[in-house]
């Protein structure tokens, strides 16, 4: 079955593998350094953020047209890897869920969190609602799309290309290294909301998230797996931070 996403003919040598990363993986990073941190609240510091964010999902396709010479292969909604996807959400929605009624919500300060909720607009139930279900919907959809698919298929074959490298090594490295990271701009993010406990504690969770789905990914080549599972982590974490912003 081939995988639901642009595809390549044949695999890149692990050089173009490694520059495709070194130009995507820190996008991120600097969107959110500049848009929370260097440049908070103006509008050059968003347009940074915005660019990154642009940048993340076009580059995986001019990518693959126009430098690996690839052709589309459009995703079709297929069921099979979807028990995974679902069981392994299930799963995840329960952890997060468990970890906030047993001990995580002493940690969080409830205070620091909705001023920040509402620095950023989301006082509101109704606008958190609608961002939460931009996020759980659209978002994981396209992060699935660069972080599972282009961020882990590329990892794969630079440490494949390696010199004495094998598959048995370059799988498991490329499942962590793409884990990393999806993980590191969402700690730099939860940095503004959380201590450093919580945010250790959840950057764990986002890293973990992330080598589940792209097991998953491997598993099934089918993105939509993935991206259910991620749906219900996602809803997890949105029922807790309703449940901190507006008890």
């Amino acid at each position: 079955m081939k995988p639901a996403v642009p595809q390549l003919e044949t695999s890149p040598p692990p050089g173009r593998s490694a520059l495709a990363l070194l130009l995507l993986v820190p996008a991120p990073t600097i969107g959110v350094l500049c848009a929370m941190f260097l440049f908070p609240d103006t509008w050059y510091g968003q347009t940074i953020h915005l660019a990154a964010k642009a940048w993340l999902l076009t580059l995986p396709l001019i990518w693959v047209f126009f430098v690996e010479r690839g052709k589309l292969c459009l995703p079709k909604l297929k069921w099979e890897g979807m028990p995974i996807g679902i069981i392994s959400g299930l799963a995840i929605l329960g952890v997060i869920i468990g970890a906030w009624e047993l001990f995580a919500h002493s940690m969080i300060d409830v205070a620091v969190f909705k001023d920040k909720m509402t620095e950023v607009g989301l006082s509101s139930p109704a606008r958190y609602l609608a961002f939460a279900a931009a996020v759980t919907f659209i978002n994981a959809l396209l992060e699935e799309y660069v972080w599972r698919w282009f961020v882990y298929t590329n990892w794969f074959e630079a440490l494949k290309g390696l010199k004495g490298s094998v598959k048995a090594v370059a799988i498991p490295g490329a499942i962590v290294l793409a884990g990393l990271c999806f993980m590191l701009h969402h700690t730099i993010a939860m940095s503004l909301y959380f201590d450093w406990q919580v945010n250790a504690l959840a950057s764990f969770g986002v890293f973990s998230g992330g080598v589940i789905w792209s097991i998953i990914y491997l598993k099934t080549k089918n993105l939509y797996s993935a991206y259910v599972s991620h749906i219900f982590a996602d809803i997890a974490l949105f029922y807790v931070g309703y449940r901190v912003a507006f008890g």
